[in-house]
Order: C-alpha cells, then structure tokens, then sequence
C-alpha cells in the first residue's frame, strides 16, 4: 500500500475542476477540501466561473436541474433533519450543500458540461499548438512568416488557407501587440494559423486556429506542459488554443478576452452562439 503524501498546489486545483488530474491526485484533492472547508469554497466559486465560460460555448439552453437536485430543496431537507441547529449565513450553506454534493458523486450533474471526453483529436490539436509554441517564439529574428504591418493580407491568406474566417483579437489591455502569424500543418493534411503577439519584457503568447471536421465542440480546457500553460477548446468544426509561459489565471483572462472578441467579430456559427 502506498502511503505517501501528495501535496497538492494551487494549480492542482484548477486542474481538478478542468478534469485534467490522475485518480490519485482527485482523491487527493477530494480529501483536502473535506478537511478544509475554505478550499471546498474556493473549488466551488472557480467551478462556477468555468461553468460561465462555458455557457458561451452553446446556443443550446442546459438541460433542467430535477427537483431533487436543486439548491433550495437540498438546503430545505437539510434543515429539516436538524430543526435546532443554529442557521448559518445562507452563502455558507449554499456552498457547503454543494461541497456534499461534490463528494457524495452528484456533482457530475451540474458539472456535466464540462465533464465531456477528451477526443484524440484535441488532444493531438492542444500537443500541436504547444510544440509551435516552443519552436517559434524563441525565435529572434523570424518569429513569424508575414509582419503586423500586412495584417490585412496575413488575416486574408491565412483564412482562405484553413477555410475560416479569421480575426486578429486585441489584446493591448493585457500588454500584449499583435507580432504577425504564419501558416502551419497539422496530421490528415490540414492546415492551421498561428498568431503571435508579444509584450514589452518580450514574452510572448501564441493563438492557434485549425478547422477539420473530424473537431467536435469541446468547452475550454487547461494542458500543462512543463511551464507552458495553454487554454484550447472547439466549436463548430474550429478549434482555437491560446498558449503561453505565464500562469493559468492570467492565460484564462487572456483565453476569455480572445473568446469574447472573436465571438463579436467573427461572421459566421461562432457569433450566433
């Protein structure tokens, strides 16, 4: 029997709630947040900023929550079966109900949109945006094929190559100008558009945006690998990656900024979300 202690970090998680930890570090993890209600709290209120990203990802309106299962009544059938226990602050019981709900098995229902497969394929498209990631923003002096200064000509080659409609996202507000982009092949012959932006202390982050039908919808996702973080997910046959060497909460500010803005800019499925 192996008895070693797993310690568990911040990042473990945030991998927790994006269904990337082993069994190990789940139970790990599950035993921690019995024992400690506070981090039970915080899985929770994380739990609920995914779920509203992932909101954004479907036209299709969520499944109702059966009677059983929903927040008043639990909370209700709790206090029933202690009638002379002291109330507590309504958001600690929410949260608590919830924390039981996590560990008792019942969670999957309000986590179910999240909880879908990881295909073959994303995984391949998530390895693939890393491994560009690492080859060209080390690069010095041809990081990308075509300049900023030709963003019109870049964005229009790059779309009519991958078949979709591309758009440049900004992200200034993060410290971040858009360097250029290039064109990259992906397995079964596709291809995929890399773009590239850059800060003033030369970190870089990178946007890969690859079509194949084979892509189904997929909400977004954490991929640790080493010390590069990157944010991917799928829709409509498109699956996009934001990838980067920084931490996990400032690439998911990073990946929701992205979202938001090709949503609005896009003209095609993607904005009818």
């Amino acid at each position: 029997m192996n008895n070693k202690k797993i310690e568990i970090q911040e990042d473990d998680l945030h991998a927790y709630i994006d269904n990337q930890l082993s069994v190990e570090k789940i139970e790990a993890v599950e035993t921690l947040m019995r024992n400690d209600p506070d981090i039970a709290l915080q899985v929770y209120e994380w739990q609920q900023q995914n779920k509203a990203i992932t909101a954004l990802f479907y036209k299709n309106e969520s499944t109702p929550i059966p009677e059983k299962l929903k927040l008043n009544n639990i909370i209700k059938k709790a206090q029933k079966k202690k009638p002379n226990s002291p109330k507590i602050p309504w958001h600690y019981s929410t949260a608590a109900s919830l924390f039981l709900l996590i560990i008792g098995g019942t969670l999957g229902w309000f986590a179910h949109d999240l909880s879908q497969p990881i295909t073959k394929n994303t995984i391949n498209f998530v390895n693939s945006a890393i491994s560009a990631h690492q080859v060209y923003t080390v690069e010095v002096l041809h990081p990308v094929e075509i300049n900023a200064d030709k963003q019109k000509y870049l964005i229009t080659w790059l779309s009519k190559r991958i078949g979709h409609s591309l758009a440049v996202p900004d992200l200034q507000d993060y410290g971040y100008n858009f360097l250029g982009g290039r064109l990259l092949s992906m397995r079964e012959g596709k291809a995929a558009a890399q773009l590239m932006f850059e800060n003033n202390e030369g970190q870089r982050v990178t946007l890969l945006v690859s079509k194949n039908k084979s892509y189904r919808d997929q909400a977004l996702h954490l991929k640790n690998s080493n010390e590069i973080n990157a944010y991917y997910w799928m829709d409509s046959k498109v699956a996009y990656s934001i990838t980067g060497e920084m931490s996990a909460d400032v690439l998911r500010k990073l990946s929701r900024s992205v979202y938001q803005q090709l949503n609005e800019k896009l003209p095609d499925k993607l904005a009818r979300l």
